[in-house]
């Protein structure tokens, strides 16, 4: 008996496995109007000393409200911030000329995320200027940046997070840049980590067999590194062949998983196994979490393509160390479906109604729906004419969740992926 029990002692003793929670959104891009369905929900009070002040970042955290719950259950949250954020009200704005506000990153932290990236082909949309200014205002919300620095060499600096025992690498850069270049000197002020596809740009930049070196450095450094790359074509559903062969080499390097942005519309989510046996991923892009294009969609009156750019997903991801010291895997992988809400046309026909551009959760969606259905019956009787309004209109909105869920599933988990649902995730494909 007295062996049984000093058998027992090490099972009780043993120690959880250590597991990190990691949530990814696509691009956030502040166009136009998405500021303004931000100031249609901006709420101020009396400050301390006397002056109004914001009571929700200027009404950003009514843009990404409906997401937040997601972000902040994450131990790291990670979005493609697709803008400089110069803090000059008067800087200069376009269709493809982004800055966003200090609010809208105050908004991210408050919603949960903790990281940003900022390599991407809009680094330089207020110029080299707007850059360092950015570096300033993460640091003023308390928000971390990683893919651009005052070097070549700070630029491709990989982010270390410590959670739970583990030390979480992040490292990101883009193949696209719009107009400005990085400067031709390494050592000149500020630098965007970049890999061209074309080898004949100017400026500093690396090709794809020196990324995979600066890969698997980094991946020396960390239990997990995460690479996120601002690539592909742009409206595309397909990955690049190129691209494909890149994701591949940095995982072979020691990357765990690649997180992909720049189409603009969701492509494949893919496991990929290591001829190491190490059990990896591949997201080629996530879509935009949060903008202004395909507002003129109307379910029913028009393609369903005509409404992919605001598909999208938050994909979340499980590491997991079964013991101190072991290797850390990547123990569950699960996507939820996001639905880009605009009522463009309602607020245009009707002045006084305030725009909604939010990321909606579809299944939070479809679920407040059922609720609200399951609630009209009981007034069915006594109102018949409004409880048939509102129910056509529920179920015209029922119809079109269901249908943008079931193709946001099909276009980011191609068959075999062992890519897990949206509610619960998996291991991945040939995991043990």
């Amino acid at each position: 008996m007295l062996v049984q029990a000093l058998l027992l002692v090490p099972l009780l003793c043993a120690a959880p496995p250590d597991r990190v929670e990691l949530v990814f959104g696509g691009d956030v891009i502040p166009h136009g109007e998405v500021k303004e369905a931000a100031a249609d929900h901006a709420r101020a009070g009396l400050g301390d000393a006397g002056p109004t002040r914001s009571l929700n970042n200027e009404g950003w955290d009514h843009v990404f409200g409906p997401i937040a719950d997601v972000l902040r259950s994450a131990d790291v949250a990670m979005v493609n911030l697709e803008a400089p954020v110069s803090g000059d009200p008067r800087a200069r704005t376009a269709p493809l000329l982004f800055d966003a506000p200090p609010a809208m990153l105050h908004a991210l932290v408050a919603s949960g995320v903790d990281v940003v990236s900022i390599a991407n082909n809009h680094a330089f949309d207020q110029r080299r200027a707007g850059i360092q200014a950015t570096w300033w205002h993460l640091a003023e919300a308390g928000i971390q940046g990683v893919g651009s620095g005052p070097s070549e060499a700070a630029a491709w600096e990989p982010l270390l997070v410590e959670k739970h025992g583990m030390r979480i690498g992040f490292l990101s850069f883009t193949r696209w840049i719009n107009g400005a270049r990085n400067p031709a000197e390494p050592d000149v002020s500020p630098h965007v980590a970049y890999v061209p596809y074309n080898s004949k740009v100017s400026g500093s930049w690396r090709s794809p067999e020196s990324a995979v070196e600066l890969v698997r450095a980094a991946a020396r450094r960390c239990d997990a590194l995460i690479v996120a790359i601002h690539w592909g074509t742009e409206y595309s559903h397909t990955p690049r062949p190129e691209d494909r062969k890149l994701a591949r080499a940095l995982l072979e390097a020691g990357a765990l998983a690649i997180i992909g942005h720049h189409p603009h519309v969701l492509q494949p989510v893919e496991s990929y196994r290591t001829r190491s046996g190490r059990d990896t991923l591949i997201a080629f892009s996530l879509g935009n979490l949060i903008a202004n294009q395909d507002r003129y969609y109307i379910h029913g009156r028009r393609m369903e393509s005509d409404g992919r750019k605001r598909d999208s997903v938050l994909l979340r991801l499980s590491l997991s160390r079964p013991r101190p010291g072991a290797p850390v895997s990547l123990e569950g992988v699960s996507v939820l479906p996001v639905w880009i809400e605009n009522n463009h046309y309602v607020a245009l026909g009707r002045g006084q109604v305030p725009r909604h551009i939010q990321p909606v959760l579809l299944d939070e969606e479809l679920r407040a729906i059922h609720e609200r259905l399951l609630a009209l019956s009981a007034r069915a009787l006594s109102q018949p004419r409004e409880v048939h309004q509102e129910r056509t209109a529920l179920e015209r909105r029922l119809d079109m969740a269901r249908q943008r869920r079931e193709l946001i599933l099909r276009l980011t988990r191609p068959p075999g992926t062992g890519v897990g649902s949206a509610e619960a995730g998996r291991r991945p494909a040939g995991a043990g």
